[in-house]
């Protein structure tokens, strides 16, 4: 029940967010009445700033982790009937996210781990946790595109263990997620 109460509160988050822009940009685009020459860049760049600070801050209500569970130790695989599950709530939400960015953004899928085990592949062959965390935003970019979802629009990285589930300890299993971001695409 609590579980379906936050993908509500997503959505709905994520729909009032999207009409403020709509109105936002509306009302900017409104009030540029001028006729001289006179470069509004600067005002260009705010209004795309703050729809990608508004998508943001509704992304940051979503993440990907088996079961809500985090993933098991150096596991990567995304169980298909999960994912489904998954992508049946928070489908719309990406695709909106993914139809308010420009050619300049991408939309990043974020790998995270625990910070149990080495950030990088050892000496003896080990792979690190900044490995798994890529891999695992592999996975989940994978499971987007066969649920349907465009993905030429998106990238993945890997952080390993650098942002933590916030009020989460460190080594959690919570924390071995994937998260989403409006990102500037690299050049």
């Amino acid at each position: 029940m609590i579980e379906v109460m936050t993908d509500m509160t997503k959505k709905m988050f994520l729909s009032v967010a999207v009409m403020m822009l709509g109105f936002g940009l509306t009302a900017c685009q409104s009030g540029q009445t001028t006729t001289d020459s006179t470069d509004n860049s600067g005002d260009s760049s705010t209004s795309r700033n703050f729809v990608i600070d508004t998508i943001n801050k509704s992304l940051a209500e979503v993440s990907y982790s088996p079961n809500n569970q985090g993933w098991e130790y150096k596991a990567t695989a995304v169980p298909a009937a999960d994912f489904q599950k998954w992508a049946t709530s928070n489908k719309a939400l990406i695709e909106e996210a993914l139809s308010k960015i420009d050619t300049d953004y991408v939309l990043q899928v974020t790998g995270h781990t625990c910070s149990i085990g080495p950030r990088d592949r050892q000496a003896d062959g080990r792979l690190g946790n900044l490995y798994y965390s890529k891999a695992r935003a592999q996975q989940v970019l994978a499971a987007l595109k066969n649920a349907g979802i465009p993905t030429d629009k998106m990238s993945v990285a890997g952080v390993a263990d650098d942002e933590p589930a916030r009020g989460v300890d460190a080594k959690d299993q919570l924390n071995r997620r994937v998260t989403f971001k409006i990102v500037p695409k690299a050049k």
